[in-house]
Protein backbone atom coordinates (compact mmCIF):
# COMPACT_ATOMS: atom_id res chain seq x y z
CA UNK A 1 0.00 0.00 0.00
CA UNK A 2 1.07 3.13 -0.74
CA UNK A 3 -0.43 7.03 0.11
CA UNK A 4 1.72 9.30 -1.59
CA UNK A 5 0.87 12.98 -0.73
CA UNK A 6 2.63 15.83 -2.48
CA UNK A 7 2.07 19.83 -2.03
CA UNK A 8 -0.83 21.55 -3.05
CA UNK A 9 -3.12 21.19 -6.19
CA UNK A 10 -5.70 23.66 -7.23
CA UNK A 11 -9.38 23.34 -7.24
CA UNK A 12 -10.16 25.07 -10.58
CA UNK A 13 -13.69 27.15 -10.77
CA UNK A 14 -15.73 28.61 -13.36
CA UNK A 15 -17.89 31.67 -13.07
CA UNK A 16 -21.22 31.26 -14.85
CA UNK A 17 -24.80 31.03 -14.54
CA UNK A 18 -26.37 28.96 -12.03
CA UNK A 19 -29.22 26.77 -14.06
CA UNK A 20 -30.51 23.27 -13.30
CA UNK A 21 -27.91 22.36 -15.71
CA UNK A 22 -24.72 23.38 -17.22
CA UNK A 23 -22.93 22.65 -20.47
CA UNK A 24 -19.65 24.34 -21.33
CA UNK A 25 -17.75 23.57 -24.25
CA UNK A 26 -15.98 26.19 -26.18
CA UNK A 27 -18.14 29.53 -24.73
CA UNK A 28 -17.77 30.07 -20.77
CA UNK A 29 -14.54 30.97 -19.14
CA UNK A 30 -12.82 29.28 -16.34
CA UNK A 31 -10.50 30.98 -13.75
CA UNK A 32 -9.10 28.63 -11.03
CA UNK A 33 -9.19 29.00 -7.34
CA UNK A 34 -6.28 31.41 -5.83
CA UNK A 35 -3.67 28.86 -4.45
CA UNK A 36 -3.41 28.72 -0.68
CA UNK A 37 0.11 30.98 0.55
CA UNK A 38 2.17 27.92 1.70
CA UNK A 39 2.62 28.08 5.77
CA UNK A 40 -0.69 30.60 5.64
CA UNK A 41 -3.39 28.34 4.44
CA UNK A 42 -6.48 30.71 5.23
CA UNK A 43 -4.37 33.16 2.99
CA UNK A 44 -5.18 32.78 -0.84
CA UNK A 45 -2.27 34.10 -3.36
CA UNK A 46 -5.02 36.47 -4.09
CA UNK A 47 -8.68 35.88 -5.12
CA UNK A 48 -10.07 33.10 -7.55
CA UNK A 49 -10.71 35.66 -10.39
CA UNK A 50 -7.64 37.94 -10.03
CA UNK A 51 -5.47 38.20 -13.57
CA UNK A 52 -2.28 36.30 -11.88
CA UNK A 53 -5.26 32.97 -11.54
CA UNK A 54 -6.43 33.38 -14.80
CA UNK A 55 -6.00 30.86 -17.84
CA UNK A 56 -5.13 32.93 -20.75
CA UNK A 57 -5.19 29.47 -23.11
CA UNK A 58 -7.50 30.88 -25.64
CA UNK A 59 -7.02 34.40 -25.70
CA UNK A 60 -6.00 36.05 -28.79
CA UNK A 61 -2.55 36.55 -30.31
CA UNK A 62 -1.47 40.27 -29.94
CA UNK A 63 -0.93 42.09 -32.83
CA UNK A 64 3.27 42.73 -31.81
CA UNK A 65 3.76 39.45 -30.80
CA UNK A 66 6.43 39.14 -34.03
CA UNK A 67 8.10 42.12 -32.93
CA UNK A 68 8.13 42.04 -29.58
CA UNK A 69 9.75 38.47 -29.74
CA UNK A 70 12.22 39.50 -31.77
CA UNK A 71 13.61 42.21 -29.34
CA UNK A 72 13.91 39.66 -27.25
CA UNK A 73 16.05 37.84 -29.34
CA UNK A 74 13.33 34.60 -29.43
CA UNK A 75 15.12 32.61 -32.49
CA UNK A 76 18.02 31.81 -30.56
CA UNK A 77 17.33 31.77 -26.78
CA UNK A 78 15.84 29.23 -24.45
CA UNK A 79 13.85 29.80 -21.30
CA UNK A 80 16.09 30.01 -17.82
CA UNK A 81 14.97 29.28 -14.52
CA UNK A 82 16.03 32.32 -12.19
CA UNK A 83 16.28 29.72 -9.31
CA UNK A 84 17.57 26.07 -8.17
CA UNK A 85 21.08 24.89 -6.59
CA UNK A 86 23.56 26.86 -6.06
CA UNK A 87 25.76 24.86 -4.55
CA UNK A 88 24.94 26.32 -1.00
CA UNK A 89 21.82 24.61 0.69
CA UNK A 90 21.45 27.40 2.86
CA UNK A 91 20.96 30.41 -0.09
CA UNK A 92 19.94 28.60 -3.07
CA UNK A 93 19.20 30.60 -6.52
CA UNK A 94 15.35 32.49 -6.48
CA UNK A 95 13.23 34.27 -4.30
CA UNK A 96 12.69 33.72 -0.80
CA UNK A 97 10.16 34.30 1.30
CA UNK A 98 8.58 34.23 4.84
CA UNK A 99 5.62 34.15 6.52
CA UNK A 100 6.19 36.04 9.50
CA UNK A 101 4.64 35.55 13.26
CA UNK A 102 1.89 37.64 13.42
CA UNK A 103 3.16 39.11 16.63
CA UNK A 104 6.18 40.17 15.07
CA UNK A 105 6.60 43.80 15.64
CA UNK A 106 6.47 46.19 12.12
CA UNK A 107 9.44 49.16 11.60
CA UNK A 108 9.44 51.55 9.82
CA UNK A 109 11.61 51.83 6.20
CA UNK A 110 13.60 55.04 4.85
CA UNK A 111 12.54 54.45 1.00
CA UNK A 112 14.51 55.85 -1.86
CA UNK A 113 11.54 55.94 -4.13
CA UNK A 114 9.00 56.99 -1.12
CA UNK A 115 6.28 59.12 -3.16
CA UNK A 116 5.74 55.75 -4.78
CA UNK A 117 5.93 53.58 -1.33
CA UNK A 118 3.71 52.65 1.03
CA UNK A 119 4.89 54.02 3.97
CA UNK A 120 3.82 50.80 6.14
CA UNK A 121 5.30 49.34 8.85
CA UNK A 122 6.62 46.26 7.50
CA UNK A 123 8.02 43.14 9.43
CA UNK A 124 10.95 43.49 8.22
CA UNK A 125 13.94 41.73 11.12
CA UNK A 126 17.73 40.94 11.02
CA UNK A 127 16.24 37.30 9.71
CA UNK A 128 14.27 38.18 7.16
CA UNK A 129 15.45 36.52 3.92
CA UNK A 130 16.75 38.62 1.29
CA UNK A 131 17.10 37.58 -2.39
CA UNK A 132 21.08 36.51 -3.01
CA UNK A 133 21.70 36.49 0.48
CA UNK A 134 22.30 39.17 3.34
CA UNK A 135 25.66 40.14 1.72
CA UNK A 136 23.84 40.46 -1.90
CA UNK A 137 24.70 43.29 -4.23
CA UNK A 138 21.81 42.92 -6.75
CA UNK A 139 18.01 43.64 -5.85
CA UNK A 140 17.78 42.10 -2.78
CA UNK A 141 14.18 41.68 -2.82
CA UNK A 142 12.61 40.60 0.63
CA UNK A 143 9.10 39.18 0.66
CA UNK A 144 7.09 38.95 3.96
CA UNK A 145 3.44 37.29 4.49
CA UNK A 146 1.01 38.12 7.94
CA UNK A 147 -1.16 34.67 8.14
CA UNK A 148 -3.29 36.77 10.45
CA UNK A 149 -4.25 39.60 7.92
CA UNK A 150 -3.74 37.93 4.66
CA UNK A 151 -1.40 40.84 3.99
CA UNK A 152 1.72 40.80 1.49
CA UNK A 153 4.97 43.06 2.02
CA UNK A 154 7.43 43.31 -0.48
CA UNK A 155 10.57 45.37 -0.71
CA UNK A 156 13.25 46.39 -3.40
CA UNK A 157 17.05 46.45 -1.59
CA UNK A 158 15.91 45.93 1.68
CA UNK A 159 18.55 46.48 3.87
CA UNK A 160 18.01 46.06 7.82
CA UNK A 161 19.49 48.11 10.41
CA UNK A 162 18.99 48.37 13.94
CA UNK A 163 19.17 52.24 13.74
CA UNK A 164 17.23 52.53 10.75
CA UNK A 165 16.32 50.12 7.69
CA UNK A 166 16.13 51.17 4.28
CA UNK A 167 14.91 50.26 0.98
CA UNK A 168 14.41 51.41 -2.90
CA UNK A 169 10.78 50.51 -2.59
CA UNK A 170 8.37 48.72 -0.97
CA UNK A 171 4.28 47.68 -1.03
CA UNK A 172 1.92 46.42 0.42
CA UNK A 173 -1.05 44.11 -0.64
CA UNK A 174 -4.01 42.63 0.86
CA UNK A 175 -4.49 38.93 -0.69
CA UNK A 176 -7.83 39.00 -0.11
CA UNK A 177 -8.28 41.84 -2.76
CA UNK A 178 -7.60 42.40 -6.50
CA UNK A 179 -6.65 45.88 -6.03
CA UNK A 180 -4.11 47.22 -7.94
CA UNK A 181 -1.48 49.79 -6.92
CA UNK A 182 -2.03 54.07 -8.27
CA UNK A 183 -1.34 54.37 -11.61
CA UNK A 184 2.22 55.13 -12.13
CA UNK A 185 3.55 53.24 -9.17
CA UNK A 186 6.34 50.99 -9.30
CA UNK A 187 6.47 48.16 -6.63
CA UNK A 188 9.25 46.08 -5.55
CA UNK A 189 9.09 45.04 -9.30
CA UNK A 190 9.59 47.72 -12.24
CA UNK A 191 6.09 46.40 -13.38
CA UNK A 192 4.25 47.83 -10.09
CA UNK A 193 2.95 44.07 -9.99
CA UNK A 194 3.49 41.99 -6.78
CA UNK A 195 6.32 39.33 -6.79
CA UNK A 196 4.94 36.12 -4.64
CA UNK A 197 1.77 35.50 -7.19
CA UNK A 198 4.18 34.75 -9.81
CA UNK A 199 6.84 32.89 -8.48
CA UNK A 200 7.14 29.01 -9.20
CA UNK A 201 7.24 27.01 -6.48
CA UNK A 202 8.63 23.40 -6.18
CA UNK A 203 5.64 22.32 -3.87
CA UNK A 204 3.19 23.15 -6.78
CA UNK A 205 5.42 21.31 -9.05
CA UNK A 206 5.28 17.97 -7.08
CA UNK A 207 1.48 18.55 -7.18
CA UNK A 208 0.86 18.19 -10.70
CA UNK A 209 -1.17 21.04 -11.23
CA UNK A 210 0.66 25.04 -11.36
CA UNK A 211 -2.49 26.96 -12.01
CA UNK A 212 -1.01 30.90 -12.16
CA UNK A 213 1.24 33.02 -14.59
CA UNK A 214 4.89 33.19 -13.94
CA UNK A 215 6.49 36.21 -13.56
CA UNK A 216 9.36 37.07 -16.54
CA UNK A 217 12.05 39.73 -17.53
CA UNK A 218 13.36 41.12 -20.76
CA UNK A 219 16.50 43.29 -21.25
CA UNK A 220 15.12 46.06 -23.19
CA UNK A 221 11.02 47.15 -22.77
CA UNK A 222 9.16 49.95 -24.01
CA UNK A 223 8.28 52.97 -22.16
CA UNK A 224 4.85 52.10 -21.57
CA UNK A 225 2.91 49.62 -19.64
CA UNK A 226 0.08 47.10 -20.01
CA UNK A 227 -2.99 46.21 -17.61
CA UNK A 228 -2.39 44.62 -15.23
CA UNK A 229 1.22 46.57 -14.72
CA UNK A 230 0.81 50.40 -13.42
CA UNK A 231 4.64 51.34 -14.07
CA UNK A 232 7.19 51.19 -16.73
CA UNK A 233 11.10 51.27 -16.68
CA UNK A 234 11.17 51.38 -20.16
CA UNK A 235 14.63 51.59 -22.59
CA UNK A 236 13.20 53.83 -25.25
CA UNK A 237 9.74 54.54 -26.33
CA UNK A 238 9.33 51.96 -29.28
CA UNK A 239 6.38 49.81 -30.50
CA UNK A 240 8.19 46.78 -31.17
CA UNK A 241 9.71 46.38 -27.67
CA UNK A 242 7.28 44.72 -24.87
CA UNK A 243 5.55 46.55 -22.80
CA UNK A 244 5.88 45.92 -18.62
CA UNK A 245 2.59 43.52 -17.86
CA UNK A 246 3.20 42.09 -21.47
CA UNK A 247 1.39 38.39 -21.37
CA UNK A 248 3.33 35.35 -23.50
CA UNK A 249 1.98 32.24 -23.73
CA UNK A 250 3.48 28.57 -25.09
CA UNK A 251 1.87 27.59 -28.15
CA UNK A 252 -0.33 24.78 -27.92
CA UNK A 253 1.16 23.23 -30.59
CA UNK A 254 4.34 23.15 -28.80
CA UNK A 255 5.42 19.23 -27.83
CA UNK A 256 5.74 18.89 -24.27
CA UNK A 257 5.19 14.50 -24.57
CA UNK A 258 9.20 14.64 -24.55
CA UNK A 259 9.80 16.34 -21.29
CA UNK A 260 9.88 14.83 -17.55
CA UNK A 261 6.36 14.57 -15.77
CA UNK A 262 7.92 17.29 -13.27
CA UNK A 263 8.34 19.56 -16.54
CA UNK A 264 5.35 19.01 -18.10
CA UNK A 265 3.28 20.72 -15.30
CA UNK A 266 5.54 23.68 -15.69
CA UNK A 267 4.92 23.79 -19.62
CA UNK A 268 1.41 23.55 -19.01
CA UNK A 269 1.06 26.28 -16.99
CA UNK A 270 2.96 28.19 -19.45
CA UNK A 271 0.47 26.81 -22.24
CA UNK A 272 -2.23 27.70 -19.88
CA UNK A 273 -1.61 30.82 -17.34
CA UNK A 274 1.81 32.17 -19.57
CA UNK A 275 4.42 34.01 -18.27
CA UNK A 276 3.90 37.94 -17.27
CA UNK A 277 6.74 40.66 -18.18
CA UNK A 278 7.36 42.26 -14.33
CA UNK A 279 11.04 43.60 -14.30
CA UNK A 280 13.94 44.43 -16.52
CA UNK A 281 16.29 41.49 -16.81
CA UNK A 282 17.75 38.70 -18.91
CA UNK A 283 15.52 37.88 -21.69
CA UNK A 284 13.59 34.73 -20.40
CA UNK A 285 14.57 34.51 -17.09
CA UNK A 286 11.19 33.32 -15.52
CA UNK A 287 11.45 33.37 -11.53
CA UNK A 288 10.63 30.80 -8.76
CA UNK A 289 11.62 30.56 -4.85
CA UNK A 290 14.72 30.27 -2.95
CA UNK A 291 14.01 26.56 -2.46
CA UNK A 292 16.77 23.80 -1.98
CA UNK A 293 14.57 21.09 -3.35
CA UNK A 294 14.50 22.09 -6.51
CA UNK A 295 15.95 19.58 -8.60
CA UNK A 296 18.67 20.54 -11.26
CA UNK A 297 17.88 17.61 -13.29
CA UNK A 298 14.49 19.69 -13.84
CA UNK A 299 16.05 22.90 -13.51
CA UNK A 300 18.31 21.77 -16.81
CA UNK A 301 15.74 20.53 -18.61
CA UNK A 302 13.79 23.92 -18.30
CA UNK A 303 16.81 25.79 -20.13
CA UNK A 304 15.96 23.45 -23.09
CA UNK A 305 12.72 24.81 -23.81
CA UNK A 306 12.77 27.31 -26.95
CA UNK A 307 11.45 30.89 -26.28
CA UNK A 308 10.77 30.83 -30.10
CA UNK A 309 7.42 28.42 -29.24
CA UNK A 310 5.80 31.23 -27.45
CA UNK A 311 3.32 33.88 -28.71
CA UNK A 312 2.91 37.42 -27.04
CA UNK A 313 -1.13 37.44 -26.37
CA UNK A 314 -3.57 39.96 -25.57
CA UNK A 315 -5.22 39.98 -22.52
CA UNK A 316 -6.53 43.65 -22.44
CA UNK A 317 -10.29 41.63 -22.80
CA UNK A 318 -9.79 40.54 -19.77
CA UNK A 319 -9.89 43.78 -18.10
CA UNK A 320 -13.28 44.26 -15.42
CA UNK A 321 -11.50 48.07 -13.92
CA UNK A 322 -8.46 49.20 -15.18
CA UNK A 323 -7.38 50.02 -11.46
CA UNK A 324 -8.23 46.07 -10.16
CA UNK A 325 -6.87 43.01 -10.91
CA UNK A 326 -9.83 41.42 -11.51
CA UNK A 327 -9.79 39.55 -14.61
CA UNK A 328 -13.02 38.82 -16.53
CA UNK A 329 -13.82 34.76 -16.76
CA UNK A 330 -17.06 34.66 -18.98
CA UNK A 331 -15.35 35.85 -22.41
CA UNK A 332 -13.33 33.25 -22.23
CA UNK A 333 -13.32 29.97 -23.86
CA UNK A 334 -12.45 26.52 -23.14
CA UNK A 335 -10.89 24.45 -25.89
CA UNK A 336 -12.66 21.35 -26.01
CA UNK A 337 -11.36 19.68 -29.21
CA UNK A 338 -10.74 15.97 -29.28
CA UNK A 339 -9.77 15.18 -26.03
CA UNK A 340 -12.99 14.07 -23.70
CA UNK A 341 -14.57 15.96 -20.76
CA UNK A 342 -16.69 15.23 -17.81
CA UNK A 343 -20.11 15.65 -16.38
CA UNK A 344 -20.48 16.49 -12.76
CA UNK A 345 -23.88 15.61 -10.64
CA UNK A 346 -25.14 17.13 -7.60
CA UNK A 347 -27.85 15.58 -4.87
CA UNK A 348 -30.55 17.55 -6.35
CA UNK A 349 -30.31 15.73 -9.57
CA UNK A 350 -28.57 18.87 -11.42
CA UNK A 351 -25.77 17.84 -13.89
CA UNK A 352 -23.01 20.18 -15.06
CA UNK A 353 -21.75 19.20 -18.55
CA UNK A 354 -17.87 20.08 -19.25
CA UNK A 355 -16.65 19.60 -22.65
CA UNK A 356 -19.62 17.00 -22.99
CA UNK A 357 -23.61 17.22 -24.33
CA UNK A 358 -25.83 18.14 -21.66
CA UNK A 359 -28.92 15.96 -22.02
CA UNK A 360 -31.30 16.97 -19.33
CA UNK A 361 -31.13 16.43 -15.63
CA UNK A 362 -33.71 16.33 -12.34
CA UNK A 363 -32.41 19.47 -11.54
CA UNK A 364 -35.44 21.37 -9.91
CA UNK A 365 -37.84 18.61 -9.92
CA UNK A 366 -39.18 17.13 -6.76
CA UNK A 367 -37.18 13.68 -5.92
CA UNK A 368 -38.41 11.13 -3.29
CA UNK A 369 -34.36 10.18 -2.65
CA UNK A 370 -31.71 12.35 -3.03
CA UNK A 371 -29.04 11.57 -6.09
CA UNK A 372 -25.68 9.77 -4.83
CA UNK A 373 -24.08 8.55 -8.11
CA UNK A 374 -24.01 8.97 -12.05
CA UNK A 375 -22.92 6.33 -14.89
CA UNK A 376 -22.70 6.97 -18.68
CA UNK A 377 -23.14 4.67 -21.65
CA UNK A 378 -20.41 3.70 -23.76
CA UNK A 379 -20.16 6.69 -25.86
CA UNK A 380 -20.87 10.55 -24.81
CA UNK A 381 -24.69 9.72 -26.20
CA UNK A 382 -26.07 9.30 -22.81
CA UNK A 383 -26.04 8.99 -18.69
CA UNK A 384 -27.95 7.97 -15.77
CA UNK A 385 -28.16 9.46 -11.78
CA UNK A 386 -29.23 7.06 -9.25
CA UNK A 387 -30.94 8.56 -6.01
CA UNK A 388 -30.20 6.89 -2.63
CA UNK A 389 -33.81 4.58 -3.06
CA UNK A 390 -32.23 3.41 -6.37
CA UNK A 391 -34.55 5.43 -8.48
CA UNK A 392 -33.59 5.34 -11.61
CA UNK A 393 -33.46 8.51 -14.08
CA UNK A 394 -32.33 7.96 -17.72
CA UNK A 395 -30.56 10.82 -20.30
CA UNK A 396 -30.36 10.60 -24.08
CA UNK A 397 -29.49 7.05 -25.01
CA UNK A 398 -29.39 5.98 -21.65
CA UNK A 399 -32.10 3.02 -21.20
CA UNK A 400 -33.92 2.69 -18.27
CA UNK A 401 -33.73 -1.02 -17.53
CA UNK A 402 -35.01 -1.16 -13.49
CA UNK A 403 -34.41 0.04 -10.51
CA UNK A 404 -34.74 -0.58 -6.45
CA UNK A 405 -37.07 2.86 -6.10
CA UNK A 406 -40.43 0.96 -5.61
CA UNK A 407 -38.72 -1.50 -3.23
CA UNK A 408 -37.68 -1.01 0.50
CA UNK A 409 -33.90 -1.48 1.23
CA UNK A 410 -32.25 -2.79 4.02
CA UNK A 411 -29.82 0.48 3.49
CA UNK A 412 -29.89 2.87 1.29
CA UNK A 413 -27.89 2.81 -2.34
CA UNK A 414 -24.54 4.86 -2.66
CA UNK A 415 -23.07 4.76 -6.38
CA UNK A 416 -23.62 2.43 -9.81
CA UNK A 417 -21.40 1.34 -12.71
CA UNK A 418 -22.73 0.58 -16.32
CA UNK A 419 -21.66 -2.60 -18.45
CA UNK A 420 -19.72 -1.41 -21.38
CA UNK A 421 -22.06 -1.68 -23.91
CA UNK A 422 -24.02 0.69 -22.09
CA UNK A 423 -27.42 -1.62 -21.90
CA UNK A 424 -26.97 -2.74 -18.15
CA UNK A 425 -26.01 -0.93 -14.94
CA UNK A 426 -25.65 -2.46 -11.21
CA UNK A 427 -26.30 -0.46 -8.34
CA UNK A 428 -24.94 -0.70 -5.06
CA UNK A 429 -25.89 -0.08 -1.33
CA UNK A 430 -23.59 0.26 1.65
CA UNK A 431 -24.38 -2.77 2.97
CA UNK A 432 -22.73 -4.11 -0.01
CA UNK A 433 -25.82 -5.48 -1.77
CA UNK A 434 -26.16 -5.37 -5.49
CA UNK A 435 -28.59 -4.53 -7.97
CA UNK A 436 -28.04 -5.37 -11.46
CA UNK A 437 -30.49 -4.56 -14.51
CA UNK A 438 -30.10 -5.25 -18.32
CA UNK A 439 -27.35 -7.03 -19.32
CA UNK A 440 -25.44 -6.34 -16.61
CA UNK A 441 -24.47 -9.76 -14.51
CA UNK A 442 -24.60 -10.56 -10.83
CA UNK A 443 -21.52 -11.75 -9.73
CA UNK A 444 -21.82 -11.50 -5.83
CA UNK A 445 -21.89 -8.86 -2.92
CA UNK A 446 -21.63 -8.52 0.68
CA UNK A 447 -24.93 -7.55 1.33
CA UNK A 448 -25.10 -11.05 3.68
CA UNK A 449 -21.36 -10.30 5.13
CA UNK A 450 -20.94 -7.77 8.03
CA UNK A 451 -18.58 -5.21 7.28
CA UNK A 452 -15.79 -3.12 9.13
CA UNK A 453 -16.99 0.28 7.44
CA UNK A 454 -20.21 0.98 5.02
CA UNK A 455 -19.86 0.52 1.50
CA UNK A 456 -19.06 4.00 -0.40
CA UNK A 457 -18.73 2.85 -4.54
CA UNK A 458 -18.01 0.49 -7.10
CA UNK A 459 -16.38 0.22 -10.47
CA UNK A 460 -16.35 -2.50 -13.42
CA UNK A 461 -13.78 -4.34 -14.93
CA UNK A 462 -14.14 -3.50 -18.55
CA UNK A 463 -15.27 -6.55 -20.29
CA UNK A 464 -18.57 -5.93 -17.98
CA UNK A 465 -17.43 -9.69 -16.37
CA UNK A 466 -16.64 -8.34 -12.87
CA UNK A 467 -16.62 -5.54 -10.13
CA UNK A 468 -14.93 -4.19 -7.13
CA UNK A 469 -16.90 -2.57 -4.03
CA UNK A 470 -14.97 -0.24 -1.79
CA UNK A 471 -15.57 0.66 1.37
CA UNK A 472 -14.95 3.89 3.63
CA UNK A 473 -11.89 2.16 5.04
CA UNK A 474 -10.71 1.72 1.42
CA UNK A 475 -11.44 -1.98 2.06
CA UNK A 476 -12.17 -3.77 -1.45
CA UNK A 477 -14.40 -6.50 -2.15
CA UNK A 478 -13.97 -8.35 -5.47
CA UNK A 479 -16.44 -10.40 -7.88
CA UNK A 480 -16.33 -12.16 -11.17
CA UNK A 481 -13.15 -11.38 -13.07
CA UNK A 482 -12.30 -8.33 -11.18
CA UNK A 483 -8.96 -8.92 -9.57
CA UNK A 484 -7.51 -7.88 -6.27
CA UNK A 485 -4.74 -5.49 -5.79
CA UNK A 486 -4.70 -4.25 -3.25
CA UNK A 487 -6.41 -1.89 -0.04
CA UNK A 488 -6.21 0.19 2.72
CA UNK A 489 -8.36 -1.73 4.91
CA UNK A 490 -5.94 -2.65 7.41
CA UNK A 491 -4.20 0.86 7.87
CA UNK A 492 -5.53 4.01 9.88
CA UNK A 493 -6.72 6.89 7.31
CA UNK A 494 -6.83 10.25 7.64
CA UNK A 495 -10.31 10.85 6.05
CA UNK A 496 -12.00 8.01 4.92
CA UNK A 497 -12.41 6.52 1.21
CA UNK A 498 -15.31 8.00 -0.84
CA UNK A 499 -14.71 6.31 -4.15
CA UNK A 500 -12.75 4.64 -6.41
CA UNK A 501 -11.91 4.51 -10.12
CA UNK A 502 -10.56 1.66 -12.42
CA UNK A 503 -7.67 1.43 -14.95
CA UNK A 504 -8.77 1.15 -18.67
CA UNK A 505 -7.43 -2.81 -18.84
CA UNK A 506 -8.86 -3.59 -15.85
CA UNK A 507 -5.68 -4.62 -13.85
CA UNK A 508 -5.39 -1.79 -11.45
CA UNK A 509 -7.66 0.73 -9.43
CA UNK A 510 -7.39 3.81 -7.85
CA UNK A 511 -9.16 4.75 -4.35
CA UNK A 512 -9.54 8.38 -3.24
CA UNK A 513 -10.24 9.57 0.08
CA UNK A 514 -12.13 13.14 1.11
CA UNK A 515 -9.01 14.80 1.58
CA UNK A 516 -8.12 14.14 -1.89
CA UNK A 517 -5.33 11.59 -0.98
CA UNK A 518 -5.04 8.91 -3.69
CA UNK A 519 -4.10 5.04 -3.09
CA UNK A 520 -3.27 3.15 -6.57
CA UNK A 521 -2.41 -0.79 -6.73
CA UNK A 522 -1.96 -2.16 -9.83
CA UNK A 523 -1.34 -0.73 -12.83
CA UNK A 524 -2.99 2.05 -12.17
CA UNK A 525 -0.11 5.22 -12.04
CA UNK A 526 -0.12 7.47 -9.29
CA UNK A 527 -0.04 10.95 -10.89
CA UNK A 528 -0.74 13.29 -8.67
CA UNK A 529 -3.10 13.82 -5.33
CA UNK A 530 -4.80 16.85 -2.91
CA UNK A 531 -4.02 15.03 0.33
CA UNK A 532 -1.71 17.57 1.58
CA UNK A 533 -3.40 21.15 1.01
CA UNK A 534 -6.23 22.40 2.92
CA UNK A 535 -9.30 22.14 0.43
CA UNK A 536 -12.56 24.34 0.68
CA UNK A 537 -14.45 21.31 0.46
CA UNK A 538 -13.94 17.64 0.39
CA UNK A 539 -13.58 15.56 -2.06
CA UNK A 540 -16.47 13.14 -3.06
CA UNK A 541 -15.20 10.80 -5.88
CA UNK A 542 -13.20 10.22 -9.28
CA UNK A 543 -12.99 9.63 -12.81
CA UNK A 544 -10.06 8.27 -15.35
CA UNK A 545 -9.18 10.00 -17.89
CA UNK A 546 -9.22 7.49 -21.27
CA UNK A 547 -5.25 6.68 -21.31
CA UNK A 548 -5.65 5.67 -17.51
CA UNK A 549 -2.66 8.37 -17.44
CA UNK A 550 -4.29 11.24 -15.14
CA UNK A 551 -7.42 11.36 -13.59
CA UNK A 552 -10.04 13.85 -12.29
CA UNK A 553 -10.75 14.86 -8.69
CA UNK A 554 -14.48 16.82 -8.31
CA UNK A 555 -15.28 18.30 -4.43
CA UNK A 556 -18.16 19.07 -3.36
CA UNK A 557 -18.27 22.74 -4.69
CA UNK A 558 -17.73 21.08 -7.93
CA UNK A 559 -13.67 22.25 -7.67
CA UNK A 560 -11.88 20.10 -10.05
CA UNK A 561 -8.34 18.80 -9.77
CA UNK A 562 -6.56 17.20 -12.44
CA UNK A 563 -3.55 15.20 -12.92
CA UNK A 564 -1.50 13.24 -15.03
CA UNK A 565 -3.20 13.67 -18.71
CA UNK A 566 -6.62 14.96 -17.57
CA UNK A 567 -7.39 17.81 -19.07
CA UNK A 568 -9.41 20.44 -17.17
CA UNK A 569 -12.62 22.19 -18.87
CA UNK A 570 -13.98 23.49 -16.17
CA UNK A 571 -15.80 23.29 -13.02
CA UNK A 572 -18.98 24.65 -10.88
CA UNK A 573 -16.45 25.62 -7.79
CA UNK A 574 -17.20 29.42 -8.21
CA UNK A 575 -20.68 28.84 -8.72
CA UNK A 576 -23.33 28.94 -5.92
CA UNK A 577 -24.52 25.55 -5.74
CA UNK A 578 -28.66 24.39 -5.52
CA UNK A 579 -26.86 21.29 -3.65
CA UNK A 580 -23.27 19.70 -3.11
CA UNK A 581 -22.28 18.04 -6.10
CA UNK A 582 -21.93 13.82 -5.32
CA UNK A 583 -20.53 12.43 -8.32
CA UNK A 584 -18.78 12.34 -11.59
CA UNK A 585 -18.27 10.29 -14.39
Amino acid sequence: MRRRQRGPAVAFVAAGVMGLGLMLCGAPGVASAGTPVPGAPNCPMFPADNVWNTPIANLPVDPHSAQWLASMNSATTNLHPDFGPSGDPSNPYGMPYTVVSPSQTPVSISFQYADESDPGPYPFAADTPIEGGQQATGDRHAIMVNPATCTLYELYDARYSSSGSTAGSGAIWSLDSDALRPAGWTSADAAGLPILPGLLRYDEVQSGAVTHAIRMTAEATDTSFLWPARHEAGTSSDPNLPPMGARFRLKADFDISGYSPQAQVVLRAMQQYGLILADNGSNWYFGGTADPSWPIGLVDELKHVPASAFEAVDESGLMVDPNSGQARQLGMAVNCSSVPGYRMVASDGGVFSFCEPFLGSMGGLHLNAPIVGTATTAGPGGYWEVGSDGGIFSFGNATFHGSTGSLHLNEPVVGMAATPDGRGYWLVASDGGIFDYGDAGFYGSAGSLTLNKPIVGMAATPDGRGYWLVASDGGIFDYGDAGFYGSTGSIRLNKPVVGMAATPGGRGYWLVASDGGIFDYGDAGFEGSAGSINLNKPVVGMAPSPSGRGYWLVASDGGIFTYGDAVFHGSTGGLALAAPIVAMG
